[in-house]
């Protein structure tokens, strides 16, 4: 079955989600806000770009977010990214949210119940950096 993506957010981190995702067979719909981002937004990386601000109901609903299976909000601002989920939840209650942080110490955000998954892309890349220098350190140069 294709599972159905909703990302609002179109800046590095949503247009690298995307275009993940899509890779691996998933549907992409993404919104952006900015005119711009959302005019030169790569094709082939969603099946959809839909400019607008995903907080606002007429513009999420463009989207058709009860037929996601997952909704992100991947801006760079907690905020707008926190309302996303919440419009998720009561739009289409059966999808999982995602929702990007930018700071230490707003995990606890994770705790909500509109909120299923915390996206901090410093502590990805940490992780990851880690991983990197510990298989180097492992395998020798």
């Amino acid at each position: 079955m294709l599972r159905q993506i909703l990302i609002v957010g179109g800046g590095r981190v949503g247009r690298h989600t995307a275009a993940k995702l899509t890779d691996s067979g998933y549907m992409v719909t993404v919104i952006e806000k900015d005119p711009e981002k959302a005019a030169q937004f790569p094709n082939p990386l969603a099946g959809r770009v839909i400019q607008g601000d995903g907080t606002e109901m007429d513009v999420i609903k463009k989207a058709n977010p009860e037929t996601a299976d997952i909704v992100a909000g991947l801006t760079n601002t907690v905020k707008t990214n926190l309302v996303v989920c919440e419009l998720a939840r009561n739009l289409a209650p059966g999808a999982e949210t995602h929702c990007r942080i930018c700071e230490d110490g707003q995990e606890a955000y994770a705790h909500l119940e509109h909120v299923d998954h915390i996206v901090y892309p410093a502590a990805l890349a940490a992780e990851e950096t880690v991983d990197q220098i510990t298989d180097q350190a492992t395998v020798g140069r």
